[in-house]
């Protein structure tokens, strides 16, 4: 018996680039993409395909035009070669310290600790080899390497720690009430606890 269902999906169409760009791209955002459909304008190299499977996710290719809603919220990643990172100088700082918002559109990528003052807003995206700290809401995408987190609103579904996207039950246990909490991991176990 056929069964049919109607589900409401939100899409990425990838279309104009080289297979290296499309890798870069997959390998950098894999664990956000998780929850997307990846629509190719274009028939899909061999290599990209296997690197779609390796992370299971779901992608198809068709030439035809969605007619689905455009996100009025587009944000834009390039999938630009890795350039090379400029050589350490001893007195580059560990923290770097944003007494602001970080606005619709803006990426930020650090290999330091990150403690931000303001809002993180929807279409942000922020990159940490290490620990960060929120102390406004956060509705954009944040990945974080570190040992550690320190957020308070979590409004995103697209938080990773150490390479693990935040359940949904983990970010209700966030938003239980409005105190800061600390979040960090042991093994497969993420912990979460008030600490104000």
């Amino acid at each position: 018996m056929l069964r049919a269902r109607q589900k409401q999906i939100r899409c990425f169409e990838l279309e104009g680039a080289e297979s290296q760009e499309y890798l870069n791209f997959i390998d950098k955002n894999a664990p956000l993409l998780k929850n997307y459909l990846l629509l190719f304008k274009s028939p899909i190299p061999t290599e990209v395909q296997q690197s779609l499977q390796r992370y299971e996710l779901a992608y198809s290719f068709s030439s035809n035009e969605l007619r689905g809603k455009v996100d009025d919220q587009v944000v834009l990643y390039g999938a630009l070669e890795k350039e090379p990172e400029p050589p350490k100088a001893p007195e580059s700082p560990q923290v770097q310290i944003y007494e602001r918002h970080i606005r619709s559109g803006e990426e930020i990528n650090s290999p330091c600790s990150l403690v931000i003052l303001g809002n993180v807003n929807h279409g942000a995206k922020i990159h940490t080899e290490q620990n960060i700290n929120v102390y406004g809401r956060c509705e954009g995408i944040i990945i974080c390497m570190g040992v550690y987190m320190v957020l308070q609103n979590v409004y995103s579904p697209h938080l990773v720690f150490q390479g693990e996207i935040l359940s949904q039950a983990h970010l209700g246990r966030i938003n239980e009430n409005t105190k800061l909490k600390l979040i960090t991991k042991n093994g497969d176990i993420i912990s979460i606890k008030d600490i104000a």
